[in-house]
């Protein structure tokens, strides 16, 4: 009979030859713990609505609320959990004068084992200033790096509160449920919009019946 090694779990200690549990393996189970991308393979975000959000200040700067966010890097190195309790204020560059750019802000975490032995391991929370031109390009992010907001600064911008609107905030991610959430811990038991529908008393179908005279026809629950 064959055996094939993966990761070793959580938590084991060492062996008489060193051997426990290695930081890629704790993370491939973590991974595991959160909705997957596919499986085994967490998918990055962040944990609530009101995490990690980016607003504007009235100088060059932005600020990112505190909360929690789900960081991959690839799919064999597991996932990062990230957390803050706080706001924190980052800086970004003055502007050229003549044409716009794009900043982007990010959470990043280095790893030593990954990026060398001699890296910082506190996560990281930074702009990302792109080169100004009149069609200007977006610059590229960290390894590993979650995009929380852009935008596009204008050419002249004093602040980061005005001008054009941040675009594409970072999505929401979660733990992975195994499936369907039961109605008790505020799901729909299912895994179609059809039968999520039923399952809450509202019922769909192709023709109504006479009595629902163009209204919604919702069941009433016993």
């Amino acid at each position: 009979m064959g055996t094939t090694e993966i990761s070793a779990g959580l938590v084991l200690d060492r062996n008489s030859a060193g051997n426990g549990t290695p930081a890629v393996g704790f993370r491939r189970a973590l991974a595991a713990l959160f909705r997957q991308s596919s499986p085994g393979v967490a998918t990055p975000g962040r944990l609530g609505e009101d995490h990690f959000v980016v607003t504007g200040k009235t100088n060059m700067s932005y600020d990112v609320t505190g909360g929690g966010v789900v960081l991959v890097r690839s799919s064999a190195q597991g996932a990062y959990l990230v957390g803050s309790y706080q706001t924190v204020n980052v800086t970004t560059d003055p502007t050229g004068g003549t044409n716009p750019r794009w900043d982007r802000i990010y959470v990043h975490q280095p790893d030593p084992g990954l990026d060398g032995p001699s890296t910082v391991p506190g996560a990281i929370i930074g702009v990302a200033v792109g080169t100004p031109a009149p069609s200007p390009e977006l610059p590229a992010l960290p390894a590993g790096a979650l995009e929380l907001r852009r935008k596009l600064v204008g050419a002249s911008a004093v602040n980061t509160i005005d001008g054009a609107a941040f675009t594409d905030q970072a999505p929401v991610t979660g733990l992975n449920l195994g499936g369907a959430l039961p109605i008790a811990f505020g799901g729909t038991a299912a895994t179609s919009a059809i039968q999520a529908l039923q399952n809450l008393g509202i019922y769909v179908q192709p023709t109504q019946p006479a009595y629902a005279d163009n209204r919604v026809w919702i069941k009433v629950p016993s």
